[in-house]
């Protein structure tokens, strides 16, 4: 099976003269020359099928096609660099690897991310949320925060919080609910993630 993924040096010159908007610019960053540059983005835009520039007298410029490409590219790179520095540059950083339910990261977590990174400069945290149980269940992470019933996920796990479960409603609907029995003649909205359904 082959694969579309070009060179890795295509895309950091591509980068490079994308940033740029000038192959001349790219080959000096790069230590390159102008003409190697050119012909490491022709292979690139060969291999790929498609024009990512627009050449001009003194100038490049990209397509719209290059222009959709360049952020993925340039995200790639920057998480290649990150991680080569975090694991083999001289200061090791200690890695922690976090994944959380999406509402828990963005109300709770997100609020400590500034501190967390004052008091422990040498811990690189990476954070990525989920919600279904199967997102929880890819890759490697030192901690799992997640909604839900525990015994879901295989692991040992420890309470954060408890919670309170209350129905609600427009108001209209709600005036005709005088006890529990009565949410039974209503449409009820189920979330998927949660261990107790309506019955409970």
């Amino acid at each position: 099976m082959t694969t579309r993924i070009p060179s890795l040096n295509w895309l950091r010159v591509f980068e490079a003269a994308a940033r740029h908007e000038s192959f001349a610019r790219a080959a000096a960053e790069l230590n390159m020359s102008p003409a190697a540059v050119s012909q490491q983005v022709r292979a690139l835009e060969e291999r790929l099928g498609a024009n990512l520039f627009v050449r001009e007298a003194h100038s490049v410029r990209l397509t719209d096609t290059g222009r959709a490409y360049l952020p993925p590219v340039m995200q790639s790179l920057l998480t290649l660099t990150s991680a080569t520095d975090g694991l083999f540059g001289k200061v090791r950083e200690r890695q922690l690897y976090v994944q959380s339910v999406l509402i828990f990261a963005h109300g709770v977590l997100a609020r400590g991310l500034s501190d967390f990174s004052i008091r422990y400069p040498d811990i690189a945290m990476t954070l990525t949320t989920g919600n279904a149980v199967m997102d929880f269940k890819q890759g490697f992470q030192d901690i799992q925060i997640i909604f839900g019933n525990p015994d879901l996920y295989g692991r040992n796990s420890e309470p954060l919080f408890s919670e309170w479960l209350t129905p609600v409603a427009r108001p209209e609907i709600a005036a005709r609910i005088g006890d529990v029995h009565d949410l039974a003649d209503h449409r009820l909205i189920e979330v998927a993630t949660h261990r107790a359904g309506w019955p409970h």
